[in-house]
């Protein structure tokens, strides 16, 4: 049997999240990465001007025409790299960025190294510092600062040690020169990544208390669900057979067979109401009105119970935010028109590495799919989850788990 232990549950749900906006907010910050491939295309088409200004100063041509290739780069990998589908953007993705541009505004100076006559037109240290302006939105601040620190001691070593420039200065004024945009512009990204932070986590607090309420009244909701169900079983079975033998006066063995069967059923249905789980509820209350639009009565459905496969209650491990999403994307399955509502389930498994699957039949285009559930599949990866969504045919499938395994060994088989 597989048992969850409230200390595997809360070390599952106390995983550390970055303090970013795409995980803090993931759906606010899918809206800023358009964000990025501007600044990308911003960052080229200055390279692009900045060498014609340079004609005649060059020591080597195609130095710099490789440099704003390599630049290209950088921006197609950042463009897809943060794109909402690849969520969450990691460190390496942003070092690994980066890098690519410091090597290209490297490649830049080199191709001006002795013919050099003005550094602030140079284009290296703007290209890198418009790229650094996006990072602040998916990595941490301090991560950022360190990456603009580093490039802006590279360039500004660089345009040091440069001369035949036609204003002379000293050294550290060169270095300056091509460092400020650099750090001007990562501080900027940063101060206000650090404002979308702070908001957001001062949003948290009344939202957490209205999640609170709100699940107070779904709770409340499925009661009376629960005791409507009852309340229906006893008018439809229970109270005529008892009405039966008050008018008859007697009992038959007959009687006594049906009375077994009738508790046999309400019994199962007490059962089933404390067996009763949130991802029961959730997916119960977003069909309801779906069923009642389209005028078939309840008890042609699955239940909740036969719905929702989740022996172990590993829904247990869901955080509040975590929650959201996935009531928000099952409130958008049920919503969606070509869905068969006979077909919704939610299977929970892999105790070791809670695993849930959302899969429906949905009769609907693929782009018209990924456009309406790719946003949730994105925010449950930026909040600690690994999700991903398949769509075969009419078969649709939402996969996401936790990342890793509990640190626990009561959370296993055993």
């Amino acid at each position: 049997m597989t048992v969850l232990s409230t200390r595997s549950v809360v070390g599952a749900r106390s995983v550390a999240v970055e303090r970013t906006p795409q995980r803090l907010d993931p759906l606010g910050a899918q809206s800023a990465w358009l964000l990025v491939p501007l600044l990308g295309t911003v960052a080229v088409g200055y390279a692009v001007f900045s060498s014609i200004r340079h004609a005649g100063q060059f020591r080597d041509l195609g130095l710099d025409i490789l440099a704003i290739g390599v630049l290209l780069l950088a921006v197609i990998v950042a463009s897809i790299r943060s794109h909402p589908g690849f969520a969450p953007f990691g460190r390496w993705s942003h070092f690994s960025i980066i890098a690519v541009a410091l090597t290209a505004a490297c490649l830049s100076t080199a191709s001006l190294w002795g013919h050099n006559e003005r550094i602030q037109d140079d284009w290296g240290q703007i290209a890198v510092a418009l790229l650094l302006v996006a990072m602040p939105l998916y990595r941490p601040i301090g991560e950022v600062a360190g990456s603009a620190v580093v490039s802006a001691v590279v360039l500004g070593g660089l345009a040091a040690a440069q001369h035949s420039l036609v204003i002379s200065n000293s050294p550290l004024v060169y270095a300056t020169v091509a460092a400020t945009p650099i750090l001007a512009l990562a501080a900027g990204g940063a101060g206000y990544a650090w404002t979308m932070t702070g908001e957001t986590l001062h949003w948290r607090e009344p939202a957490r208390e209205g999640q609170a309420r709100l699940d107070g009244e779904l709770r409340q909701a499925a009661e009376r669900m629960i005791a409507q169900e009852r309340m229906t079983a006893l008018n439809a079975e229970a109270v005529p057979f008892l009405t039966d033998l008050l008018r008859r006066q007697d009992i038959a063995a007959t009687d006594v067979e049906r009375a077994r069967v009738l508790a046999d059923r309400l019994r199962s249905m007490s059962v089933r109401a404390v067996g009763r789980t949130w991802l029961a509820d959730t997916l119960s209350l977003a069909l309801g009105s779906r069923l009642a639009a389209i005028g078939r009565a309840r008890d042609e459905h699955p239940t909740p119970a036969d719905r929702v496969d989740d022996p172990d209650h590993l829904e247990r491990v869901l955080t509040s935010d975590q929650r959201a999403i996935v009531g928000a994307l099952i409130a958008t399955v049920s919503g969606l028109p070509g869905l068969d509502p006979d077909s919704l389930r939610i299977s929970a498994s892999t105790p070791d590495r809670p695993t849930f699957l959302l899969s429906a039949q949905v009769d609907e285009p693929r782009a018209e799919l990924r456009r309406e559930l790719l946003p949730f599949v994105s925010a449950l990866n930026a909040t600690a989850m690994d999700a991903t969504m398949r769509v075969r045919g009419t078969e649709l499938k939402v996969r996401f788990a936790s990342p890793g395994g509990f640190p626990y060994s009561d959370g296993r088989r055993r």
